[in-house]
């Protein structure tokens, strides 16, 4: 048994909760990391995991052997990464989660450049439409979202800061006409996305600080993409970052509205897992986001 991959096997089952989980991450079969496990367990003379058909639960001895692998790995990449310094080379997969919006409009046209700058460096880029993701629990080294996450375990890093418009395309105004100030919302069609949890309510910056004004809408999706679609076919009033709407507003296809009041700008975050030492290859990655992306944000 090479206990260093049994290691690298146990943590990734206990940080995604069943042994085919683990098995597709790793890329084995589910009897190999079954054996695997088994054998680890045969060598400590303790079982960690009960198992059974349905679902499977660590032991005392489990929990405790799960934390201090979870460290103990982390050291390893540590000397591994410091042994690599010597040599100025920064090597590994990087395993990235995005948002779909932040990766079609920036993140992915980025990343050609990133590997030229780290020719030892290959990224596994994963777009989702999900706003929080189990960074630890699915194996990522970084996720690219809109919000930060409340999690003790995660460290979020700003890379910068998004506009957002409100807007309408020229049928869906010349049918309902205008709202003057944030309250004539109630009184429109407005198409409700999920972007930035903004499902119920869209915020406005006001003399007298952040107000929060309810809106209503015939349409509503998990997509910030189909929103804008939807809002650039007339089917009401949008709230959305200029990453999407900046050409579609400079070729007359939507109008701003309520450009007396400002709609709060939405924060784009780097997480990455809380640890003592941050890889190499991690570093290499958020300083080039904070270089290249940062600038090309409004």
């Amino acid at each position: 048994m090479n206990l260093l991959v049994a290691m690298k096997v146990y943590d990734r089952v206990t940080a995604l909760g069943s042994l085919s989980a683990a098995a597709r991450d790793l890329t084995m079969s589910t009897t190999a990391v079954s054996r695997m496990l088994k054998e680890l367990e045969d060598d400590l003379g303790v079982r960690l995991i009960n198992r059974t058909t349905r679902r499977m639960s660590l032991t005392e001895a489990g929990r405790e052997y799960a934390e201090r692998v979870k460290v103990l790995l982390a050291e390893v990449e540590e000397v591994q990464d410091s042994t690599r310094r010597l040599d100025r080379g920064i090597r590994g997969v990087l395993r990235v989660s995005c948002s779909n919006v932040l990766a079609h409009t920036r993140i992915t046209r980025l990343i050609p450049a990133f590997l030229a700058e780290n020719p030892m460096i290959a990224i596994e880029f994963n777009l989702t439409s999900r706003y929080v993701v189990g960074i630890v629990e699915e194996g990522y080294d970084v996720a690219i979202r809109f919000e930060a996450q409340n999690d003790s375990e995660i460290v979020s890093r700003q890379l910068g800061t998004v506009r957002n418009h409100v807007c309408a395309a020229p049928s869906y105004i010349a049918a309902r006409g205008r709202p003057r100030s944030p309250q004539d919302l109630a009184s429109h069609n407005c198409v409700l996305s999920n972007f930035a949890k903004r499902m119920g309510s869209w915020p406005f910056g006001s003399k007298d600080g952040r107000i929060s004004v309810p809106i209503r809408g015939r349409v509503s999706t998990n997509s910030i993409e189909s929103a804008y679609q939807m809002t650039v076919a007339g089917a009401g009033i949008g709230y959305l970052p200029s990453l999407l709407v900046r050409d579609a507003i400079a070729d007359g296809r939507l109008e701003t509205l309520l450009t007396d009041h400002e709609p709060v700008s939405s924060p784009i975050y780097a997480l990455y897992p809380h640890r003592t030492y941050v890889a190499m290859k991690v570093r290499a990655f958020i300083d080039f986001l904070m270089r290249e992306l940062s600038p090309d944000l409004d």
